[in-house]
Order: C-alpha cells, then structure tokens, then sequence
C-alpha cells in the first residue's frame, strides 16, 4: 500500500508540471515563431532553418507557414496529453490495466512519429517559405533530440507489450491467492 501511496503522491505533482509543459508549449513556440520570423531580432531569438531563409518574413509568409512551423510542437502536446492521461490513471490508483498500456502505447506512437512529421513539416515550410522566391528552398533537418525521442519511444513501446504481461501476471497472482 506504500508504494501506491507514493505512485499517486509522484503523480499529483507529475501532472502540475505536465500541465504546465502542455499550455506554455505552445503559447511559446507560437510567441518564438512569430517574433523570430517577424523582427529583426538580431541575437535575442534565433530562428534556424534547414535552408537559406530571408528574415524578417513578411506578415503573409509568417502566417502561411506558422502551421507548418508548429506541427512538431503539436505533436509534442500529443505525447504530454498521452501522459497526462496515465498519470491521472496512476493518481486513481490504476498502475497495470489495458488503459495504462494504451496511453504508453500511444505515447511511443508519437515519439516514433516524430522525426517524419518533423521532416515533412520542413520540407512543407520551406514551399511555403519559398513562394514569390527564385528558388524553391526545402531542406531536411533530423536533430538529435528527435532521433533520441525516435529511439526512446521505440523503448517506451517495448515496455509497454511488457506492461500487458505485468497485467496478466497480475491478474494470474490475484486469481491463484
């Protein structure tokens, strides 16, 4: 009964901050985009690019490509959601039942996902960012963190085919006692 208590105390604060990642994300990816793309910013926010990019953009070009740019922060939320809602179901009291496996499940979707949505994100901003330009500039960017989340999540759906055997293990010790 210890451990419950301690698993659903973790999760009460696990979930503060989940929430909190999961608002902010996009107000300051959205806030970064905006102001990176429309200001010369000089060294106060830096906005990379796989290609050669010509900054400030214009309000046109800022909001064409803005779904585009915040595609891979969508995504992100997905995963928090995702963990949001095991946490909940730990904080309840549910550690190793067939809703913990699909929220984990769906959260190593969504890591492996990533570093392709990011890649097509990329390859979409940059048509979008290249219209009225000479050339069309598309790049593709693979960075470290996405391929280490590609690589986590691919650990995270392992455990969870290990969680359905936890659960079954459990559910043989309860119906042998």
């Amino acid at each position: 009964m210890h451990h419950q208590h301690a698993i659903q105390k973790l999760s009460k604060k696990l979930l503060i901050l989940l929430w909190a990642i999961l608002i902010t994300a996009p107000l300051y990816d959205s806030f970064m985009w905006i102001y990176g793309t429309m200001v010369e910013s000089g060294d106060v926010i830096n906005v990379s690019f796989a290609y050669p990019v010509n900054l400030p953009l214009t309000p046109t070009k800022m909001l064409m490509g803005y779904p585009f740019a915040i595609l891979p922060t969508v995504i992100y939320m997905a995963m928090i959601w995702q963990l949001i809602q095991l946490f909940r179901l730990y904080r309840a009291g549910s550690v190793f039942t067939l809703n913990n496996v699909s929220c984990l499940k769906k959260t190593a979707n969504f890591m492996i996902a990533l570093p392709f949505i990011s890649a097509i994100s990329d390859l979409l901003l940059g048509v979008v960012l290249s219209i009225g330009e000479e050339e069309l500039n598309t790049g593709l960017y693979f960075s470290d963190s996405e391929l280490t989340i590609f690589v986590i999540g691919l650990m995270v759906r392992v455990t969870s085919h290990v969680m359905v055997l936890a659960k079954d293990m459990k559910e043989d010790h309860e119906l042998t006692i």
